[in-house]
């Protein structure tokens, strides 16, 4: 149940708390007084998609917080330790805030959730029935969601089998898909041994492009690489001017005053150390020189195998690495091929048992919505007939077609109803008018009510298209509901508003050049004075206040005898 309501900065709303109370809670007023603001501040905490639109007017940030009582709600419960979020008490709150920039910030009794798992906990809390759920009443898509929460025990374990089934064999067909036909996979075996074939012809080595490259570019520049190395190795190892004289000679003359000074003698042994160093490079670069004669052969072997690099790297990877790599993926994939005949025969022939399996368990669910689909018909006329619809009839069709086999079954389901006796029924969608949706909606949702284990109802001008003593019969019908759960509705019915159990004024001020809404929970006088109001009556003392004495005290009374 819905206890408290604080909203902050939404609309025309700068800050307001409402507290509920269990049965048919009332909101009514003026047209453009804001009531619209409070279903759509509490569809807002429920999860549904908002903008920065709803926020006031030059605030940065929008909050609203819904506090509910989940003593009775196991459902919710057995939710909230699924999803790993801690409930320690019987009050559960949810938040949302939204900033300018769009970002929403979501909470469930203050642990952080996504917008989706907001969403999930709300539609178990709350059932929020505006115009836009009658329109989707029209929606002969939707019919069969209705149906099946109407059957839902003695069609939830059938329809828990068939997703299982339906999953299973979604899984099945991937993995046929994997192969194709048996002549998909030779095509398939023959490419990938092709392109193995030509890659390991090539044997390929982790690093060979760049030694193949830099040999190139050496062969490119063997003239100035061969004169460099000639030159330095002459400037270091010369017989007359070479450095390894020139350092020889240094240590000469340091030897013949080694005795006066010791640094000398350091110096000495320094130059040993170079002319070492100095004559190994020189005979280092005597080495390379031989090493750097021209091979055209070589140069030629080189070009060749870089041509047939970049062949391949077009082919199969922007690097050697990737190459191999991709040589690697190809034997995988042969040998899953491999076994490709026995494979294939094993899953269709296992797809086949499924597909058999799935197709009796939805003739099971067929025969079971035939059946409650019966029970449905009786009951939505029924309904009816006490909303003043005497002559209307309605029936569900039930098409069966194993085309369209899906994880809840191969049906559609389409309801189809006649207001007016002599007419045929046809699709709902075809021939209901708004205040006939409006009653079929009411009648619908008086009968789920019971089912769905949902503790508040949310019902925002259910009274479109009604008036006279159809209004009356609504009334009854929402304080019914009411009897067993907690019902908020909006309304510009008085008949509804003097069924109230509790009943909320909105309206509107205008403050220092700025507009609020207002929600002012009304006492008895001034329940009666809004019921007036409602009547049309601008004299309340003359007419209409009378008019509303007695609305209340009839709806009083019908309350008593339905409580016993």
């Amino acid at each position: 149940m819905l206890e408290t309501l604080r909203i902050d900065n939404i609309a025309l709303i700068e800050k307001l708390e409402i507290g509920f109370c269990k049965g048919l809670n009332i909101l009514s007023g003026e047209t453009g007084a804001g009531k619209s603001i409070i279903i759509d501040s509490l569809n807002f905490v429920l999860g549904t998609r908002a903008d920065k639109s709803l926020i006031s007017y030059g605030k940065d940030t929008a909050k609203v917080s819904a506090f509910f009582d989940i003593s009775d709600c196991e459902r919710v419960r057995e939710l909230l330790t699924d999803l790993g979020i801690p409930c320690e008490d019987d009050e559960l709150e949810l938040s949302r805030v939204m900033t300018e920039a769009g970002k929403n910030t979501c909470r469930v009794n203050g642990e952080k959730v996504t917008l989706a798992t907001l969403k999930e906990i709300a539609t178990a809390l709350t059932d929020i029935y505006g115009q836009h759920e009658a329109t989707g009443l029209l929606d002969d898509e939707n019919h069969i969601a209705i149906l099946d929460k109407y059957a839902k025990n003695a069609l939830s374990d059938a329809l828990c089998v068939q997703e299982k089934l339906f999953e299973e064999c979604n899984s099945v067909r991937r993995e046929l898909a994997k192969y194709g036909s048996l002549s998909d996979v030779a095509k398939k075996t023959d490419a990938l041994s092709f392109e193995l074939d030509e890659i390991e012809k090539a044997e390929l080595k982790d690093g060979e492009e760049e030694e193949l490259l830099a040999a190139r570019k050496r062969f490119n520049n063997f003239r100035s690489i061969s004169d460099s190395l000639s030159a330095a190795h002459e400037l270091l190892d010369n017989y007359e001017s070479g450095a390894v004289t020139a350092v020889s000679g240094a240590k000469s003359e340091l030897s013949s005053v080694e005795e006066y000074d010791k640094r000398y003698s350091e110096l000495i042994e320094r130059l040993d150390g170079a002319k070492i160093e100095i004559k190994d490079i020189a005979e280092t670069i005597e080495s390379l020189l031989e090493e750097s004669e021209y091979n055209p052969y070589e140069a030629e072997r080189v070009e060749q195998r870089l041509t047939l690099l970049r062949s391949l790297k077009r082919k199969y990877g922007s690097s050697v690495a990737e190459i191999l790599g991709y040589a690697d993926k190809i034997r995988s994939e042969l040998e899953f091929y491999g076994d490709a005949e026995y494979n294939i025969e094993k899953l269709t022939s296992s797809l086949s048992d499924l597909e058999n399996r799935l197709s009796t368990n939805a003739k099971k669910i067929h025969a079971v919505r035939e059946e409650y689909a019966k029970k449905l018909s009786g009951d939505i006329i029924g309904q009816l007939k006490e909303l003043g619809m005497n002559n209307a009839t309605f029936c569900s069709e039930i098409i069966y077609d194993e085309e369209r086999m899906s994880r809840s079954g191969a049906d559609s389901v389409i309801f189809m109803f006649s207001a007016n006796a002599g007419q045929p029924a046809k699709a709902l969608s075809k021939v209901i008018s708004g205040g006939e949706l409006s009653r079929f909606m009411l009648a619908v949702k008086n009968i789920i009510s019971d089912i769905d284990g949902i503790q508040t109802m949310v019902f925002d001008e259910i009274d479109t298209g009604i008036s006279g003593k159809i209004a009356q019969v609504v009334a009854e019908k929402l304080y019914n509901i009411s009897t067993g759960k907690q019902v908020l509705a909006v309304t510009h019915l008085p008949q509804l508003a003097s069924m109230a159990d509790a009943h909320y004024l909105i309206n509107k001020t205008t403050e220092n050049g700025r507009t609020f809404t207002h929600v002012s929970l009304l006492d008895e006088d001034g329940t009666l004075k809004e019921i007036a109001r409602l009547l049309g009556g601008s004299d309340y003392g003359t007419y209409a206040l009378p008019h509303a004495k007695e609305m209340k005290d009839y709806s009083d009374a019908y309350k008593k005898r339905r409580i016993g």
